[in-house]
This record gives structure tokens, C-alpha cells and sequence, in this order.
């Protein structure tokens, strides 16, 4: 059985959130424009360094505004 996930586009990068076992998720991002962009290859966070949230879709949250915070302007 794969694992919960849920993705959200956003005009500059697609966040993909996975429950990799129970209460532990990992958020991955891909940037749309990744040979311009600073994260180019994109990277993830998870529960382990940071992330928070008790569902997907809070975990989504959190991951966007993770990014908002750490990419303002792009």
C-alpha cells in the first residue's frame, strides 16, 4: 500500500506532503522554474527537522509557509 500524499501547485513550486508512518510526514518541493531558481534540484524537510502538522493538510501548510518565509521574492 503506498503511503498517504497530497500535492499542492503553487505558480513558483509543487509541494508534495507523504504520512510515512503513523504521525510522521516528509513535504518535498519542486521548484517550477528549477534552472533559475536557488533551490534548483529542490529539497524536503520532515518531522524529524522541523516539520509540523497532525493531518496533510496541516503538514501542506506549514510546508508552504516554510517556503513563503524562506523564498519571499521568487
Amino acid at each position: 500500500m503506498d503511503p498517504p500524499e497530497e500535492t499542492r501547485e503553487l505558480p513558483d513550486v509543487t509541494i508534495r506532503a507523504q504520512e510515512t508512518s503513523p504521525g510522521f510526514f516528509i513535504a518535498s518541493y519542486h521548484p517550477t522554474s528549477p534552472e533559475t531558481h536557488p533551490a534548483r534540484q529542490g529539497f524536503s524537510i520532515d518531522t524529524k527537522r522541523g516539520l509540523r502538522g497532525k493531518s496533510l493538510a496541516k503538514v501542506l501548510d506549514f510546508a508552504e509557509a516554510y517556503w513563503r518565509q524562506n523564498y519571499p521574492d521568487t
